[in-house]
């Protein structure tokens, strides 16, 4: 079984509950993150949907940094205001295509217009009935942040059931997992592993899965205390390093600079606080010194975020060279 991974971006919750009431079920909410699910030729496509912005701005980072897809959902009466500026500034730091659309009505005209500057204003822009489950999902293909090889599991939840033993929840973000693999624990200064005793998937035992699909797997081998700052596992096979080097593109949006700062970096399904360094030269080539080790790839891409910026949080986005 393989997954895609929807982003299911806006600042109106009533047009994003529209949509997603519609075209999904909800199989899961844990803090701010809602996981939509619907099954299609096959397919399974994970629907997922932050409640905490504008609050906070790191839901919607760690949405687009695993996401295949973006749907960008106007709010009612084409009301675009900063808010929704930051989150297409968000979409476009991960270089997601997506599609804007409008629920019970038609989009504006022009609507490209309202977020120039980013991404999102060759988006196509359609309107969907809160009454129709029909959706065209023909567009979502695999995302830019998906590692060209390897097994690569992101962990969100970590937790012990009784008669089971240790369990996690996350996405599988590369290759494939299967029952009795064992799998790196990373960052882990032991190198520990664990097995993989069980799969599921919406509560349905599984004997393998592929990337895309969000996933409990119960380990064996591993206590729940080993965990306590685990973000991922995988087969071994990537580059794990506390400094990560990519050719930073800065939003045109945000006006100050990054060299030499402490700020956030979002990885692949986790924010982690850096220090950032200009490598100089015209390139853009700047490196992340981070306190723990994180998996890396050419090509993974990354968010520079600042947390306590005033009027935008998102100063760019990255693309990662050659470890």
């Amino acid at each position: 079984m393989e997954g895609r991974i929807v982003g299911v971006f806006g600042t109106d919750a009533g047009a994003k509950g529209g949509l997603l009431a519609s075209i999904s079920k909800k199989s899961e909410a844990e803090g701010g993150l809602a996981v939509h699910r619907r099954v299609e030729s096959g397919m399974s496509y994970s629907f997922l949907d932050d409640s905490q912005f504008p609050e906070k701005s790191q839901g919607y980072s760690r949405i687009a940094s695993i996401a295949d897809h973006a749907f960008y959902v106007l709010p009612r009466y084409g009301k675009i205001a900063a808010p929704d500026g930051e989150l297409a500034v968000i979409v476009d730091s991960f270089g997601l295509d997506g599609s804007i659309l409008a629920i019970d009505e038609e989009p504006p005209a022009a609507i490209g217009s309202y977020f120039k500057g980013t991404r999102l204003e060759a988006f196509r822009a359609i309107s969907h009935s809160s009454k129709s489950s029909v959706i065209d999902l023909a567009a979502v293909k695999l995302g830019p942040n998906s590692p060209p090889r390897g097994t690569l599991v992101y962990i969100d939840r970590a937790f012990s059931v009784k008669g089971v033993g240790v369990v996690v929840l996350g996405f599988v973000l590369g290759g494939r997992v299967g029952v009795h693999d064992e799998l790196r624990l990373v960052p882990h200064v032991e190198g520990k592993r664990a097995e993989v005793r069980g799969i599921q998937v919406s509560d349905e035992d599984q004997v393998s899965v592929e990337r895309g699909l969000r996933v409990g797997l119960s380990l064996k081998g591993v206590e729940l205390k080993d965990l306590d700052k685990v973000s991922w596992m995988d087969d071994g096979s990537f580059e794990v390093r506390d400094r990560v080097s990519f050719v930073f593109r800065q939003s045109r949006f945000y006006k100050q600079p990054v060299d030499g700062r402490d700020l956030h970096l979002q990885l692949p399904g986790e924010l982690l606080t850096c220090k950032l360094k200009s490598e100089g030269g015209d390139g853009g080539l700047f490196s992340a010194s981070l306190a723990a080790v994180v998996p890396v790839w050419e090509g993974m891409r990354v968010g520079v975020i600042d947390l306590n910026g005033k009027s935008l949080r998102v100063a760019g986005g990255g693309v990662c060279v050659a470890p």
